[in-house]
Formats: C-alpha cells, structure tokens, sequence
C-alpha cells in the first residue's frame, strides 16, 4: 500500500458525512436545473479494499449514493415535472481464482481474478437526505410528487436493477503486477440505457384534492414530457458520474504482489 492510499482511506473514515452538495448546470435540453447531492459510505465492516491470501480470497467494497433532483421544462397545462433520480452504485468484488508460480523463472508467475463488477440500483422516488446518508440499508423510497398543481398532483416511483451476475475473469501477469497494472472490468448485461428502464417502471398517480378538477390528458402530458428528456438525462447521469470518477457497471481491480515461496516437506 502506497502513502497517498492510506492517507485518502484515512480521509474517508474520519469524515462523517462524505457528503457533497452542489448545482449542476450542462445546458442540456429539456431539463431546466439540477442539483446533487453524492455521499460516500465507510467501508463495509468485516471486509475491505484489500486483501492478503490465497486461492479463494475476496475482497468487497460498496455504496457510492447520488441523488439528482432535476426540473424538466414542462409544456402545456405542466410547466415543470421534478424528477428525483436516485441512484447507488452498490458494489464491486474481486475473488482471487488462480495463482500460478513459475519455477525456475518467476517472471512467468500469473495471478486471475474472478471480479463482478457493481450493480446499479435506482430509484424515481422520494428519497430523504436521512434515507441518503443511511448506508446500514438501502433505500425504498415512496412516491414522489413529479407535478405540483396546487389541487391537482402527479406522484410517480420506480425502480430498476443492473449489472453482472456473473464473475468475469482477469489476468494478471508478473510484469503487470510490478507495475501496479490496473484492470478495469465493465459489466456487459445493460440492455439499455438506466433512464429508459426506469421510466419504462414508472407508475405514475394522479390525484385531485377536494377543491381541485381534474386535468384532462395530465397523465400523458407528464409521461412525454419525461420521454421527451430520456436522451438529456442521460447525459447528465453519465457526466456527474464522470466527473465523481465513477463508472456504472466497473470494477477498478489490480494485484499488490504474488509470493511464491513457503513450501514445506511434509510425511
């Protein structure tokens, strides 16, 4: 482990909050405003982002949470719909399947790894700051409100899930160990874009108070207004991710060394 590991592992414990809070503005079409709100959970207990063994050593870290609240341009009798786009990119692990010593040459020594990289969950929903902050649990939002009419309101919650279910393998040769090669492992079951498969899951609600009448075709209007941005949200999911350093869907993997040594005689 280098310096600069244990001193941001350090950071990252000692911070309670590992929370930021900011605007983003991307002049993306359709969408109004946005803001974030992105924490990051301490490591998991009982694991870790490093591990010493041998075959069948795995190690695990997990929860980086971000919460968009974004305003799309409305139209019609809908000026605006608020979207609260949730979403956790829950975990990463890496299992060491293989090591193999060369003898006499160690340079020929090779190391694979089993990694699955994280899985998305997200959520439309009204997920609370709390709720963010909570890594003991994932959140399991209710309806969000979308539209806010004075007397007419459209609440809204969805859900979808992705990533790999299966490990994909890795190798690790000597030099790539000396080194300190990283491996990054991308998730290849998306089918289609994270937006589309949450609204292709939304359920949108539309209730009318005592005092309210309701609006004609409100459900549809809402339904082509968020349709109409799938392509814009996008982009912004995949730019604050960027800029956060995450990826959807990968696992950064690399191998500290290999010791190939320690035999004993045995009767």
């Amino acid at each position: 482990m280098s310096a600069l590991d244990l001193v941001s592992a350090t950071g990252q414990v000692a911070n309670g909050t590992n929370q930021i809070a900011t605007s983003v503005n991307l002049g993306l079409p359709g969408i109004a405003s946005a803001s974030l709100t992105a924490t990051i959970g301490e490591r998991p207990v009982g694991s870790g982002w490093i591990a010493l063994g041998t075959k069948g050593a795995s190690v695990h870290t997990a929860q980086t949470r971000i919460l968009l609240s974004v305003q799309l341009v409305g139209s019609g009798a809908v000026p605006v719909v608020n979207l609260p786009l949730y979403v956790e990119i829950a975990s990463g692990t890496a299992t060491l399947n293989a090591l193999n010593c060369g003898r006499p040459n160690i340079n020929t020594s090779t190391v694979t790894l089993g990694v699955t990289p994280g899985i998305v969950d997200a959520w439309i929903g009204n997920v609370t700051t709390a709720e963010l902050k909570n890594f003991t649990s994932k959140p399991n939002p209710p309806a969000a409100t979308l539209v806010n009419l004075g007397a007419v309101t459209v609440t809204g919650r969805a859900h979808a899930g992705m990533g790999n279910t299966t490990a994909k393998s890795v190798d690790f040769s000597y030099s790539d160990i000396q080194s300190q090669v990283k491996r990054t492992m991308t998730t290849t079951n998306f089918t289609s874009s994270l937006t589309s498969s949450l609204l292709g899951d939304l359920s949108l609600s539309v209730n009318v108070g005592p005092l309210g009448l309701p609006v004609p075709g409100l459900g549809s209007t809402v339904s082509g207004i968020l349709g109409g941005a799938t392509g814009s949200i996008d982009q912004l999911l995949a730019s604050v991710l960027a800029t956060l350093g995450v990826g959807i869907g990968q696992a950064d993997v690399w191998v500290l060394g290999i010791r190939c040594d320690g035999a004993v005689l045995v009767n």
